[in-house]
């Protein structure tokens, strides 16, 4: 099987969860990167921590999961970001208290640059918070790493899809999660945006499954119909697999098969990265 060369540029620290008391590493660099490792990359985050315990943590989890932290900047006397999460009844999470920690002043430098043409793929991921490196990262040109560009969800922009075309052709592959408010327009203005741009998109669609369009054609797979306990990284999970497999395979079909089997596995337990 080809060996893939998968980087996470982003946030990683930890999540705390108020009504269980229990705490778990996270962030999507963090987990995009583990999720990638075990669907067979070689993976690494570039991102930055405090030297603290919680950075201490994530660093650990990381290496013991095979993920390279070489790039990982240790911040003396910085704090590692932390993030509350609150599940819905549905086990949907709503994020709060977000310490953005040493990462308000995160950006990648040359030699991150440097890392980065050598790798396959190449992920980062936009929220407002994260401009600083996101802004800096749509910026990088590579002759060969496939640039991927991670929108969640546009919540803070009303989920509007047109928010795309500030960065149009910046990415390869542009990865927009979509909630169940107008998910049909949505879902729509995004696959024409995609199309009409020559680019490749997927579409995370929560318990309604995917899509992806690519080359012209767009592909759906079902989501599973899996005991739900708490919904956090199951768009990080899914994105690395798909990801990973298909520079593996060059098949939309089975990565994406391979992508909803990992998400769903990742819904079954308590926090973004599961056993």
């Amino acid at each position: 099987m080809k060996s893939v060369k998968f980087t996470a540029l982003g946030d990683i620290g930890v999540d705390i969860y108020p009504q269980t008391g229990q705490k778990y590493p996270g962030g999507m660099a963090l987990n995009n990167a583990i999720y990638a490792t075990r669907a067979g990359a070689i993976s690494t985050v570039i991102s930055a921590v405090g030297r603290d315990v919680a950075g201490a943590t994530a660093l650990s989890f990381l290496q013991k999961e095979n993920v390279l932290v070489d790039k990982i900047k240790k911040i003396e006397g910085g704090k590692t970001q932390s993030i509350e999460v609150v599940l819905d009844s549905r086990k949907v999470q709503d994020y709060q208290n977000w310490d953005l920690g040493v990462l308000s002043d995160f950006i990648p430098d040359a030699d991150d640059v440097e890392y980065l043409s050598t790798q396959d793929l190449a992920i980062s991921f936009y929220l407002p918070e994260f401009a600083n490196f996101f802004d800096k990262f749509a910026g990088f040109q590579f002759n060969k790493t496939l640039k991927v560009g991670d929108f969640t969800d546009l919540s803070e922009h009303g989920g509007d899809v047109q928010f795309l075309k500030n960065y149009k052709g910046k990415f390869d592959w542009y990865v927009l999660s979509i909630d169940e408010n107008k998910r049909g327009e949505r879902l729509e203005e995004f696959e024409k945006l995609i199309i009409d741009g020559g680019f490749s998109g997927l579409a995370l669609l929560g318990d309604k499954g995917s899509t992806v369009i690519h080359a012209g054609k767009i592909y759906h797979e079902s989501a599973l119909d899996v005991k739900v306990v708490d919904t956090t990284g199951a768009g990080d999970s899914y994105v690395a697999t798909f990801f990973t497999k298909y520079l593996q395979t060059s098949s939309i079909e089975q990565s994406m098969k391979a992508a909803t089997e990992s998400a769903a596995k990742t819904i079954q337990g308590y926090g973004a990265v599961v056993s």
